[in-house]
């Protein structure tokens, strides 16, 4: 009994993996990242990025038609 409650257990498991957009996960993330490596970059002190050079491109990506997750 139990070998059948585990075996539809991982079923389920892979099934609902499956069905994740992984490639919009991964884009996500990267988005983030860029965008968390340019507000880093725009606080030092040595750099020539400016904050309106940040906006500029954060906007950009923005304007790609990813839904917003929030949160």
């Amino acid at each position: 009994m139990t070998q059948i409650l585990y075996m539809v257990l991982k079923e389920t498991i892979l099934s609902l993996l499956g069905r994740v957009m992984w490639k919009a996960i991964a884009e996500r993330m990267a988005t983030r990242l860029v965008v968390y490596g340019l507000e880093k970059l725009e606080g030092y002190s040595t750099n020539y990025v400016v904050k309106d050079t940040v906006n500029d491109i954060k906007n950009q990506l923005k304007g790609k038609g990813l839904k917003v997750i929030d949160g």
